[in-house]
């Protein structure tokens, strides 16, 4: 494997809160306000329960905090597993600045939920963001959002590329304690060892 390939940890998850975002919209939505609405709702779920929805990882581009796996495979990067870009190309596809669901059961089709990744509480965070935000444009939300966000202002990339934006940086802004952190990470870390070990 090509060592700078990045392959999610947990990607049915990420296209359970891709989906359940979108059907909020017809199934299709600007890029960048779902990004935005997602690292909001991730962020939310930090601050309130010490973990994030989505399971991805983040970096900060120009426009605000931006979900790296998720963004990589809306811009079909060459970085993405080529085994999991191949499943995101089946069920997604960017058409201009939107990305439509090319299926309205993205998910499971056995008899489970659509959304049997997401609890009941991860999913009542994204209802509440996007009620928030649903009837403001992506402009909105970066400008008088994201922008306004410690970890943004503290910390902006230069006006080209994006720079690593990791969750300590957005703990600390979230005015966790130093203990706090180091707790939350000590579980994240211990959890993803356990799904690990788990998918063996």
């Amino acid at each position: 494997m090509n060592p700078q390939l990045k392959k999610l940890n947990n990607f049915e998850k990420l296209v359970q809160v891709v989906n359940y975002v979108l059907q909020k919209y017809n199934y299709e939505l600007n890029y960048t306000k779902l990004i935005k609405i997602l690292y909001i709702a991730d962020r939310e779920c930090l601050d309130k329960w010490n973990f994030a929805i989505s399971g991805d990882s983040y970096c900060l581009m120009k426009q605000g905090p931006v979900l790296s796996g998720l963004y990589d495979f809306i811009r079909n990067s060459p970085a993405c597993d080529p085994i999991q870009k191949m499943h995101w190309n089946i069920l997604f596809k960017k058409r201009d600045y939107d990305l439509v669901s090319l299926s309205r059961r993205n998910c499971h089709h056995d008899g489970l939920s659509d959304y049997d990744e997401l609890s009941d509480g991860e999913m009542k965070i994204m209802d509440d963001v996007d009620a928030k935000y649903h009837d403001k444009d992506w402009n909105y939300l970066v400008d008088n959002v994201v922008h306004e966000f410690l970890e943004w202002k503290n910390h902006q990339p230069c006006e080209k590329g994006s720079i690593p934006l990791k969750k300590e940086t957005i703990l600390k802004a979230l005015y966790k304690s130093d203990a706090e952190i180091e707790e939350i990470l000590e579980v994240e870390n211990a959890v993803e060892s356990l799904r690990q070990d788990l998918a063996k």
